[in-house]
């Protein structure tokens, strides 16, 4: 684990965005991601979950099974390091408000659709409210590299 990360989970959507506002009045980051790169990444995750149609092609042969599936949603952990596909990786030069501004855009239309309807990349089909939960897992994922002042 990287030094430094902050503790940190999330019960519902509704904790992510006043804790963004926190770390835009000061924050570091401890990770290679800048606060606005990580909130890139999110929003994009977040919409591409409920935009892309269930048509998407998906490989089952990278899915990791139910067990670490299990590990993952018991423990609220995603480990550190995995690769994350070139169309959601975020670029360098962003601005940290805007990108707040975009995740919480984000929230909004991942609140108004009916939900995925894709299988996740590693985890295979996966309920909403599944989907729910892994999302805020993956927020405090990422969230956890800011530390606010």
């Amino acid at each position: 684990m990287t030094p430094g990360r902050r503790p940190l989970s999330y019960t519902s959507l509704d904790e992510v965005m006043p804790d963004v506002e926190r770390l835009l009045e000061g924050h570091l980051t401890v990770g290679q991601w800048s606060l606005a790169q990580i909130c890139r990444h999110l929003g994009t995750v977040m919409r591409r979950v409920v935009d892309l149609p269930a048509s998407t092609p998906h490989d089952p042969s990278q899915w990791v099974g139910e067990e670490r599936k299990r590990q993952v949603f018991e423990s609220g952990l995603i480990p550190e390091g995995l690769p994350a596909p070139a169309e959601v990786l975020p670029p360098e030069a962003l601005d940290a408000r805007d990108e707040a501004e975009g995740l919480r855009r984000a929230i909004v239309h991942y609140r108004a659709s009916p939900g995925p309807v894709i299988p996740h990349r590693l985890f295979g089909p996966l309920t909403k409210e599944e989907w729910d939960r892994l999302q805020l897992i993956h927020f405090a994922h990422h969230l956890s590299f800011a530390i606010p002042r």
